[in-house]
């Protein structure tokens, strides 16, 4: 049985969507990877979005959800670290490339059409084919120069991150932290008014 929780998927990026699984609600820090019970339904989340796809993979997520946990903390906490320090106008470090190489190195690809879309497809064990799937989007994003991009939410109690290629977007989204920052604005201006 898997557990029901909210992933926000704002950016439609596993990398960044990887990262963006520790949030903050009520003030409190959260991590929505946990046990393996998240990584499946996180996984299910997904694939139901078509950023992963089951035939990536060689068996089925229950079987190695268990495994994966602790590499995608591990990608998890070396992605933030390096995104965030992009948000903040650093550069990535000289190891960054090769990092990210090695996590596809325990898991290289062939390719194969999925809803007639050419898809990388990792050989090797799952646990490392999401890692290598979610290490590749990285290098997709830096080779595309897209991660120049990256962004904190402007709310500053928010860590989640998002690519704006516009450079008018503020907000990771709108339902999660636009909305809530027009209500208290609002509500401080209607107290004006009542003094």
């Amino acid at each position: 049985m898997t557990v029901e929780t909210n992933f926000p998927l704002i950016s439609g990026q596993i990398s960044i969507d990887l990262v963006n699984t520790e949030l903050v609600r009520n003030g409190i820090r959260h991590d929505l990877l946990t046990d393996p019970e998240n990584v499946i339904s996180w996984f299910h989340t997904l694939t139901k979005h078509n950023i992963l796809f089951n035939e990536q993979f060689t068996s089925d997520i229950e079987r190695w959800a268990k495994d994966a946990l602790p590499l995608l903390r591990e990608v998890r906490s070396y992605l933030r670290e390096s995104y965030e320090n992009l948000a903040d106008g650093q550069e990535l470090s000289s190891s960054w490339i090769t990092h990210m190489e090695l996590f596809i190195q325990q898991a290289p690809f062939s390719y194969q059409l999925i809803n007639n879309e050419l898809t990388p497809t990792p050989i090797g064990k799952p646990a490392n084919a999401i890692v290598a799937l979610i290490a590749f989007n990285a290098l997709k994003l830096f080779s595309s120069n897209q991660l120049r991009n990256i962004h904190r939410c402007a709310n500053p109690d928010c860590v989640l991150l998002f690519i704006d290629t516009r450079g008018r977007r503020k907000w990771c989204s709108m339902k999660i932290c636009g909305n809530r920052e027009k209500v208290t604005r609002h509500q401080q201006q209607k107290k004006k008014e009542d003094v």
